[in-house]
């Protein structure tokens, strides 16, 4: 690859896996409704009993390694749309005391979905779900779509899932709760198909099926054409050649650094899709060699970007101090508010031999990747064929970011921060939908 490449033009060219970091998952909070109506009767059997019995069989199949816990409301007092309470908080599965706790849920109040889905949503915490059995529409004054708004705008990783047992949901405030946040509404006739709404809601989501790539550009050509548009382009800087599009630094900076940074390569003619979605970029990179007091400052970046404040990239980077660590960094620009997360990948201490790692990143390379999931957005490095340390992994993730939207374009950029050059060969670029 890049280490036994000369460039006419180009002068002076000096630079959901085993590695992911783990997620505390958050806990989740069955709420049932206990108001009046939970009395009227299915085929002769009381609404509560068949919720009781419903929410029985769902703990049979619970895991144990995931947190529930428990809340009502309207079974303490008629009228009191304050009567809401948390039976047991999220904890280890105790399948004996919630079912204690079911059995003295006695129905006679009101109905405060919304108030009750705001103190829940309290008590998960990150991460965290509510699951909402209900058998009436909000009777407490609460918009449960402004709700669901908020909710999902004050902690994007919340979910709440509504379940309406014998109600109809003609206005939609159910749903709309619902799908602010991720979540799913499921209407529930009788025993059965409540038993299998709870089972649906409750079940681990199965791993999202990549579909193909929606584009792909393999650089395969002597110009990058009219697909892409290059910022503040200085021709000495980069070149299409034998299928690889190669660039070095000109200016110290990064993609996302300044408006005047050159060289940040923008995939016009390609578009993310309306729901998740993986970008990935291939590359080989010569960021340098170990030197006795720090390295190089390099930079490899894939990302969407649009302008310095809005624009998220994972890149790979050499830090360049005393200890030479290089670093896999998700950083995100949103209205000029930035959120990064970042794992360190290896260094010239703790048995890392950096020199044999950046040969493998200028001669095997490895593929970054930012993979969105709803609202969380992961930074991804996968080598090819090699690893870190040895027995180490070959694939390191970030923990998630949550945002709320990103805009711009896919885009590729290799830089520094100091004096040295970086340059990459990156030879495929894609985007690829997920279900």
């Amino acid at each position: 690859m890049l280490g036994n490449r000369l460039v006419t033009g180009l002068v002076s060219l000096a630079a959901f896996t085993g590695a992911a970091v783990a997620q505390d998952e958050g806990g989740t909070m069955i709420v049932l409704d206990g108001s009046g109506s939970m009395w009227g009767q299915i085929e002769g059997t009381p609404k509560i009993e068949i919720a009781r019995e419903a929410v029985g069989r769902m703990l049979a199949d619970w895991p144990d390694n995931r947190q529930l816990g428990l809340m009502a409301y309207g079974h303490r007092r008629e009228g009191d749309c304050e009567d809401i309470e948390t039976l047991m908080d999220p904890g280890p599965l105790d399948r004996d005391a919630i079912e204690r706790k079911l059995d003295s849920i006695t129905p006679r109040g009101k109905t405060p979905v919304g108030a009750s889905v705001r103190a829940a949503a309290a008590t998960v915490g990150k991460n965290g779900s509510v699951v909402v059995v209900t058998d009436g529409l909000e009777n407490c004054g609460a918009d449960l779509c402004a709700l669901g708004e908020d909710l999902a705008a004050s902690d994007p990783s919340f979910t709440a899932h509504l379940i309406g047992f014998d109600v109809e949901d003609a206005d939609g405030q159910l749903a709309c709760l619902a799908e602010a946040t991720d979540g799913r509404y499921i209407p529930a006739s009788d025993a059965a198909s409540l038993s299998g709404a709870l089972q649906q809601v409750s079940a681990p989501e199965p791993a999202p099926e990549p579909k193909g790539p929606l584009f792909v550009d393999e650089f395969d050509r002597a110009e990058l054409g009219a697909d892409w548009t290059v910022n503040n382009p200085d021709p000495s800087g980069f070149i299409l050649d034998d299928g690889t599009l190669v660039t070095m630094t000109v200016q110290p900076g990064y993609m996302g650094d300044a408006e005047d940074q050159p060289n940040v390569f923008r995939w016009t003619a390609a578009e993310f899709p309306e729901g998740d979605w993986d970008l990935s970029a291939d590359f080989a990179a010569r960021m340098g060699e170990v030197q006795s007091l720090g390295g190089r400052r390099a930079i490899v970046q894939v990302g969407r970007h649009a302008d310095i404040d809005h624009t998220i990239s994972a890149y790979v980077y050499r830090q360049g101090n005393s200890n030479d660590d290089l670093w896999l960094r998700l950083r995100a620009m949103s209205g000029g508010t930035e959120t990064r997360a970042e794992v360190e990948i290896a260094g010239d201490v703790r048995g890392y031999d950096l020199a044999q790692i950046l040969r493998d990143f200028e001669e095997k390379g490895a593929r970054l990747t930012i993979s969105k999931r709803g609202r969380d957005y992961v930074g991804r490095l996968t080598l090819k064929g090699w690893s870190l340390q040895e027995g180490g992994p070959e694939v390191i993730e970030t923990d998630p970011i949550q945002i709320l939207r990103t805009r711009g374009d896919p885009a590729l950029f290799a830089g520094t921060l100091g004096s040295e050059q970086t340059v990459a060969e990156f030879d495929r670029i894609e985007i690829v939908e997920v279900e």
